[in-house]
């Protein structure tokens, strides 16, 4: 079966994408702190999982809404 485009992000992500990881989101420029993981069958995690698909984010630092993000759109912060 061939590799789809969004197969190595996501076991990318796995390898590091864990609740309190920092993460920025490219889609929209924000940095936050992983809160939640949610799977592909839509099932929310509060602990690390094989393949997440979306992840609850908290703003670091500010006060403003949590947001979900798309775990192809995640990379690590420093």
């Amino acid at each position: 079966m061939p590799m789809t485009t969004d197969e190595p992000a996501l076991s990318d992500a796995s390898s590091w994408l864990t609740i309190g990881a920092r993460a920025v989101d490219t889609g929209t420029g924000r940095t936050g702190v992983v809160l939640l993981l949610r799977d592909a069958a839509g099932n929310v995690h509060t602990e690390g999982i094989e393949r997440p698909v979306r992840a609850l984010l908290r703003c670091e630092g500010r006060r403003e809404p949590r947001w979900w993000a798309e775990v192809g759109e995640l990379r690590s912060a420093p």
